[in-house]
């Protein structure tokens, strides 16, 4: 029997079996198609801070983009391309905020005023940009296969059900004696619905050119340093976003050229690949971590949280050994390591998952959402 098994083989999932495997768990990870091949596989993968804010959620971001930098290093150096990055601004009023919360910003930056910048259209960069030196892209897939390596993945496998017996679950021949599910929108497990989770939908284009950039670059979307003549271009479109599956994305990628192009001259190019992918996202945008709860039991036993009574969470009702690691929306590479640490921690070591992270905030609002539809 394992420990656990993990649903879902992108970053989210990938980080989490990693450090339940350094934890002395024995744990199997099941996808419904191949490792990274969701949206983690269509990820541009770029990490880099939050700038211009001083906010509980920048703080997180970039506390996370710290953390996350450094396990990759430490552990996956070669699957990182670190030429840095500049985030350039797009106002006057960005300059002042960003000059306002410089000292909240990680380590390593520099601000760069129009004249000092370089390989970007004038117009583009008329306000300057942040240059990080940590700026970095991550192969996605590479660095999945290596969190992953020695570890039991089985692919191409879609769970349908979860259901607890005899001290575990059984999915197919896998008996597992907790389960942590992080294959966000794609699960569709009534135990999870409460958590509220939200699809973003995401391009990528590999773009074959004979223009060069030293460096990452990002305004509106971002770009990638050039390598062996080629370069990627990332974007993550708003939540909303109406995905046709009958039509292809042609005007999804004039709306990305057009855009870089306005800031990078990519001169004669060919579009070698068109990476498509969905990631999960939260209402409040954060993560969301821990031990589901039974909303519908817990509801019924104390339905006066629906209407703002406080009960001790301990109070609440949860599935046996049941467990989330989602919500990551377009930051999945900067978030999911420091995630997956704490999520670790609270079940190996029982150490507390921030409120701000856990899963009874959501409960609380999904509780809060169903009292006000019946009113």
């Amino acid at each position: 029997m394992f420990d656990f098994a993990i649903i879902g083989a992108g970053i989210s999932g990938a980080s989490v079996a990693f450090f339940l495997k350094q934890a002395g768990k024995k744990v199997i990870v099941i996808e419904q198609d191949k490792s990274a091949s969701g949206g983690s596989g269509a990820a541009g993968a770029f990490l880099s801070p939050k700038i211009g804010s001083d906010s509980d959620y920048s703080h997180f971001i970039n506390d996370s983009f710290q953390f996350s930098l450094d396990f990759y290093q430490k552990q996956f150096p070669k699957f990182l391309k670190k030429p840095g990055m500049l985030r350039l601004l797009r106002s006057p009023s960005d300059i002042l905020k960003c000059q306002a919360h410089e000292q909240k910003l990680p380590r390593h930056f520099t601000y760069l005023k129009a004249e000092e910048v370089s390989h970007i259209k004038k117009e583009a960069c008329r306000y300057g940009g942040y240059f990080f030196d940590q700026g970095t892209i991550i192969d996605s897939v590479g660095v999945i296969d290596a969190m992953l390596q020695d570890i039991e993945v089985v692919e191409n496998t879609k769970v349908t059900s979860l259901i607890f017996e005899d001290g575990g679950y059984q999915i197919g021949s896998i008996k597992a004696r907790g389960v942590i599910l992080c294959a966000g929108h794609n699960e569709g497990f009534p135990q999870s619905d409460y958590c509220m989770l939200k699809k973003i939908y995401g391009h990528r284009l590999d773009i074959q050119t004979s223009a060069f950039l030293p460096f990452h670059i990002h305004k509106k979307y971002s770009v990638s340093a050039s390598e062996n003549q080629m370069i990627s271009i990332g974007a993550t479109h708003i939540p909303g976003y109406q995905y046709d599956a009958t039509k292809d994305f042609t005007s999804e990628i004039d709306t990305l050229l057009q855009a870089v192009e306005s800031y990078v001259d990519l001169g004669a190019y060919e579009i070698k690949k068109v990476h498509f992918g969905v990631r999960s996202a939260t209402i409040d945008f954060f993560p969301v971590l821990g031990a589901l709860i039974d909303a519908k039991a817990t509801l019924k036993a104390y339905p006066y949280i629906a209407k703002g009574s406080k009960v001790p969470s301990t109070r609440y009702h949860y599935y046996p050994h049941l467990y989330v690691h989602s919500g990551h929306g377009a930051r999945g590479f900067v978030l999911a390591p420091s995630t997956a640490r704490i999520l670790v921690d609270n079940i190996c070591h029982h150490v507390a998952i921030p409120k701000r992270l856990d899963t009874k905030r959501l409960f609380l609002k999904y509780a809060r959402r169903e009292n006000a539809l019946k009113l």
